[in-house]
This record gives C-alpha cells, structure tokens and sequence, in this order.
C-alpha cells in the first residue's frame, strides 16, 4: 500500500543538506632524471646491416691503402674528398669519425698541421685512453680547396654496390 505525503507533513521530516568535504590532492611524484651514460664500446660493428657493412668496407679499404703506403699516416681531406659527389664526402667523413671514435684508427696533426689519420695497431690497450673531440667545417669550397692541393682525380673511399643504388 503506497503512502502519500502531504506538504504540510514536510516540517516534521528531519532533512539536512550534505555537508561538502574537501578533498586531499595526492602529492605530487618528483621524478628525477636519470644519469645519461655512454657505453664505453659501441656495438655498431657486430650487427649485420648496411650501416656497418659499409663501416666495414670503409675500414677495409682504409687498412689497404694505410698498407699501400708503407704503414705511413693518410691525410684525412684526402682520404675522405670524393670530387664527383660531395655527398659521399660528407658520408666518408661520418664514416671515419666513427672508426676514430671506435679507436680503431687514430688521427693526429700532420707536419702541415692539418689531420691525418693512422690505423691503431692496438685498438684494445688504447681504448681506455680519454677521447678528444675534433670539430671542423666541411663544405663544398673546402672539399674543392683540397681536391686540387692533393690533386685528387679518383675518390680514395669507394661505394660498395648496395650503397650506390
């Protein structure tokens, strides 16, 4: 049986409003930022992909002309100037920043006191050596300027055919 109420039964029903409780915001996480760490040995060369196949190559032609040479260090422009694509110049100098910073080979200043750029007969033992940084421009005035000073026709560093295509 339903029951009704009527308006004027109202005054005698107990109602209170709600009583409004703030609530606690949660605090606030400081994240802190991990230490970047660099590995002291890049894995680069154990992997199996164009990159490192060209590494490869690279460094295999740079032991035979190093050889060729009576073991005497390379000028580093004349190693790395292509004078037909400049873009393979820009690649080859990537390329050998990697080897030196693989410490398998070295660079130092030449008696003109420009780079030049030597196998490391002791990759191992010379690795716990601290690192410099070399930092030069590389343009396409500069490459000319160095193609003509060493009278370069054919590029030393040449492209496997994967990278070419």
């Amino acid at each position: 049986m339903p029951s009704f109420t009527n308006a004027s039964m109202l005054p005698f029903i107990n109602v209170e409003p709600k009583q409004h409780v703030a609530k606690q915001r949660a605090t606030r996480k400081v994240v802190t930022n991990a230490v970047e760490k660099r590995p002291k040995q890049s894995d680069k060369l154990e992997r199996r992909g164009e990159g490192s196949a060209a590494v490869n190559y690279v460094m295999k032609q740079i032991k035979t002309i190093y050889r060729a040479g009576n073991n005497q260090p390379i000028p580093y422009f004349k190693l790395i100037c292509n004078p037909q694509n400049f873009m393979d110049t820009v690649q080859n100098s990537l390329i050998v920043s990697f080897l030196i910073k693989e410490n398998l080979l070295l660079m130092e200043n030449g008696a003109d006191g420009l780079p030049q750029v030597k196998l490391n007969s002791n990759p191992k033992e010379n690795a716990a050596s601290e690192s410099f940084q070399a930092i030069c421009r590389l343009d396409v005035e500069l490459c000319e300027k160095y193609v003509k000073q060493y009278n370069i026709k054919e590029p030393l560093l040449k492209r496997t055919e994967s990278d070419e295509s």
